[in-house]
């Protein structure tokens, strides 16, 4: 049995090692056209802010340590052009010759995953303009940054990656200001709807948030950024831009071969990964995944998700059967001193669901009062009027709350009211590590008189 995995960020190289470890006498060929594979990509900002080591290596595997130790046979700068499921057939371009191969396969496995937004607007292409999705994208960026005489970086788009971005040019001594239309940073992506710890930490660290869109970026008579434009009619001058708006799925080649695509734009798949195409399995930032509290097929692009795919689409594919089971959908960041963890769905993304939800708000202690170090927690429990579902979960404090909203992830999960929260579980009790009612537990005992 031949069986080609298309695409080598996070979900390829999971998918190809566990077809091996399913099927030990096939042949697994991993395909990306980029020059790496296995990369940690979160790590980026980090490493771009200066809080890693120089020259520290974000890849995980290199192509010929997963044929070394997995089997797989790891092809990097090889682009897949075409896909012929029904001939058992993929059009491969090897980047380095320039040359165009067919191969025949058994079985495929797309985890071509998603590229970084672009904003559309004029001036775009202007030198100085970096999206944040890559190592590529990483090794421009720092060497715009030991290269130009930067002082004011614009980033546009205040999610979890803009916000560390931002952070991460404030640690390397640059000014930094973030556009979003929200006027606060994670109003999407990651819910804190019910708090301002983050943005006022924000604040005092000197970046500023307006809630304006990009209009244009202007560039001088090299070439270079020198300013974006903005729809309130202003020029924000800058010698650097951070375009951080998302990604969309890249669903070219499933298109092509006449694969099927959800309502959400990605590829559609059921429990099994399976596609509308015979002997074509998906996973990773290209499908699309149903939410536990609610059953909704959405786009969910991380990591973690995408290898929990990327196994059941391998078993699958190779004969093993496996079924994906909804996912809780677990998110956290910090940022400027301050953490943020998010399960679930935020009270907007329950009301848009059409469920009937109601938000308790409360701010307690990361630890026992008396000791000096405990800081306040904001914490947000989102669940359904009458029956008392945990739909889902925010907390935001110094310390204690992006760790502590895991304890939210077997519960979303699997439908838990919040009386089990309030009444059932015993969270751990330490004076220095934790009060002897957990935030959490304070926050699901209101809940259940709201």
């Amino acid at each position: 049995m031949r069986i080609a995995v298309i695409g080598g960020l996070a979900a390829g190289p999971a998918a190809a090692a566990e077809a091996k470890r399913q099927a030990p006498d096939a042949t697994v060929v991993l395909f990306e056209e980029g020059p790496h594979i296995s990369v940690g990509t979160c790590e980026i900002p980090y490493l771009i802010g200066g809080r890693l080591e120089p020259g520290t290596d974000l890849v995980v595997l290199t192509p010929d340590e997963i044929r070394r130790t997995r089997g797989v046979d790891a092809r990097v700068r090889h682009r897949v052009t075409a896909l012929d499921p029904g001939r058992g057939r993929l059009t491969v371009e090897a980047l380095h010759f320039g040359s165009t191969t067919e191969e025949p396969f058994d079985r495929f496995i797309l985890a071509t995953g998603a590229r970084a937004r672009r904003l559309g607007v004029d001036g775009e292409d202007a030198a100085g303009v970096f999206t944040v999705r890559n190592l590529v994208d990483t090794h421009a960026i720092l060497r715009w940054l030991d290269t130009e005489p930067v002082r004011h970086v614009v980033v546009v788009g205040g999610g979890y990656i803009g916000l560390e971005m931002a952070e991460a040019m404030r640690e390397r001594g640059l000014r930094a200001t973030i556009l979003d239309p929200n006027g606060r940073v994670l109003g999407n992506t990651v819910a804190c709807e019910a708090s301002d710890l983050m943005n006022e930490a924000v604040a005092a660290a000197g970046v500023a948030v307006r809630a304006e869109r990009v209009t244009a970026i202007l560039a001088d008579d090299d070439g270079r950024v020198r300013a974006v434009r903005t729809d309130r009619g202003e020029l924000v001058g800058c010698q650097m831009v951070v375009v951080s708006v998302g990604v969309e799925p890249r669903v070219e080649l499933a298109q092509a071969a006449g694969i099927r695509l959800g309502d959400r734009g990605g590829v559609a798949v059921d429990d099994q990964m399976r596609t509308s195409a015979r002997r074509v399995w998906a996973c990773g930032d290209v499908v699309e995944i149903p939410r536990a509290p609610d059953g909704r097929r959405v786009l969910w692009p991380l990591a973690t998700t995408a290898r929990r795919t990327a196994r059941v689409a391998a078993r699958n594919a190779t004969g093993t059967a496996d079924r994906f089971r909804p996912f809780a959908g677990a998110v956290g960041v910090r940022a400027f001193g301050v953490e943020v963890g998010s399960v679930g769905l935020s009270l907007a993304q329950a009301e848009d669901a059409g469920l009937d939800a109601v938000a308790t708000d409360v701010r307690h202690l990361s630890r026992t009062a008396a000791f000096p170090e405990a800081s306040p927690i904001d914490v947000r429990l989102v669940t359904e009027r009458g029956t008392g579902r945990l739909l889902g979960g925010q907390l935001v404090g110094a310390e204690g709350a992006a760790l502590r909203s895991d304890v939210l992830v077997p519960l979303v999960a699997r439908g838990a009211t919040v009386r089990e929260l309030a009444e059932d579980l015993d969270l751990l009790y330490n004076p220095p590590l934790a009060p002897a009612v957990d935030p959490l537990k304070v926050a699901a005992s209101r809940a259940m008189r709201d």
